[in-house]
């Protein structure tokens, strides 16, 4: 008996020690509770940094990409100065050329000394003319006088149509360059290239020939406005005259 219950005891006091080594089923389960929102918070906290940082990229990006149209807008439309020396094509009422606008346009942009050439014989066929109805006016009104004007007129028309002709020759070879440029490019580009010193030196050798009988006249022509010819090929045809 005694032993028996000297045995009891001693499991009592087990138990009790087990007990209070273990601890309280609420505690336990508030400690892990406090754990896990400690864990979520230092798992949520580098997130919260990482997605700020990639929002303030993201808004730095869009503030530079603003600016750097901006910028680009204001240096094309604004600041940027075209090239001075860049040909701008502006058409001219060449009547005295044969050629359709489109041959005209070809001219300026692959034979832009021809171009000009022809700007300044249209005016050279127009100061002729008038030269022409000037000494006519002067033959009706003194026809007794015939003599003079028919002879001086003779001068005039035959500077008119050695002009005319030389002119007319470039025409043709114009026309071919083009109708071959709008077929094959590559074969019409060869030809350009053939031709735009010939066609140059040919247009120039028959403006001298006729400026020589029109010098004259020019001093006599109010000098032209400023928007008469446009940038670079006002300065082509004043080489020629």
């Amino acid at each position: 008996m005694l032993g028996f219950g000297k045995k009891r005891k001693k499991k009592e006091e087990e138990n009790k020690t087990k007990a209070a080594q273990t601890p309280p089923p609420e505690k336990k389960s508030k400690n892990k509770k406090s754990a896990k929102e400690k864990d979520d918070k230092e798992n949520s906290l580098p997130k919260k940094i990482k997605f700020f940082i990639q929002k303030k990229i993201f808004i730095l990006l869009l503030v530079l990409g603003v600016i750097g149209v901006s910028s680009f807008l204001v240096y094309t439309l604004v600041l940027k100065k075209k090239d001075p020396g860049t040909p701008i094509y502006t058409k001219f009422e060449l009547n005295h050329v044969n050629l359709p606008e489109e041959m005209l346009k070809f001219s300026f942009e692959h034979f832009p000394d021809l171009y000009a050439s022809w700007i300044t014989f249209n005016r050279e066929v127009i100061l002729i003319d008038k030269e022409l109805a000037w000494i006519e006016a002067i033959a009706q009104k003194y026809p007794e006088q015939v003599k003079i004007t028919t002879a001086e007129k003779k001068i005039w028309d035959k500077g008119k149509n050695t002009l005319v002709k030389e002119f007319s020759k470039l025409e043709i070879p114009v026309k071919e360059a083009y109708v071959l440029f709008q077929i094959n490019e590559d074969q019409g580009l060869v030809r350009v290239e053939e031709k735009r010193k010939e066609f140059s030196e040919t247009a120039q050798n028959s403006l001298k020939t006729a400026q020589k009988l029109t010098k004259k006249l020019k001093s006599q022509e109010p000098e032209p406005p400023d928007t008469f010819f446009q940038g670079i090929l006002y300065k082509l045809k004043k080489k020629f005259l």
